[in-house]
């Protein structure tokens, strides 16, 4: 996003909201957090889980996050999709890259239990991809 992109998402309540968060002594912020939904706390624990080690205070960091989250999309029905578009779609790079290294279109479809058809649609398909990325487009 652009710097003007997420000035439309600043919000100065918010931001008030995280530095009052910030500035509670650890006891009062985990009491606080502690009170607010199990499905937020969750999400928190998630997200903590995922930033240890590439972070410091992943916990804070998390909690964060998590209120967040909570301000934009708290309140109404949002559907997250599950992640088997970007499944889909590894599989599909790691299929073309192996037929590129030599893999047989039967070796192929019998380690993804696919038809050879679905494996030459794959490689068509990712073909062009890579096409698209490496060539400009002239009209």
């Amino acid at each position: 996003m652009t710097e003007q992109q997420l000035d439309a998402f600043a919000d100065d309540d918010l931001q008030q909201l995280l530095t009052d968060l910030d500035k509670l002594p650890p006891e009062q912020r985990s009491d606080a957090i502690n009170r607010i939904p199990a499905q937020l706390q969750s999400l928190m624990a998630l997200f903590e889980s995922e930033l240890k080690g590439q972070v410091k205070q992943p916990e804070n960091v998390a909690q964060r996050l998590v209120i967040e989250l909570a301000h934009y999309l708290g309140g109404i029905q949002t559907y997250i999709p599950r992640n088997d578009r970007l499944k889909t779609l590894l599989r599909n790079i790691a299929i073309y890259n192996a037929h590129n290294k030599g893999a047989s279109i039967r070796s192929l479809a019998e380690n993804h239990r696919l038809t050879d058809m679905q494996i030459y649609s794959i490689i068509k398909e990712q073909t062009q991809v890579e096409r698209a990325r490496r060539q400009f487009k002239l009209f």
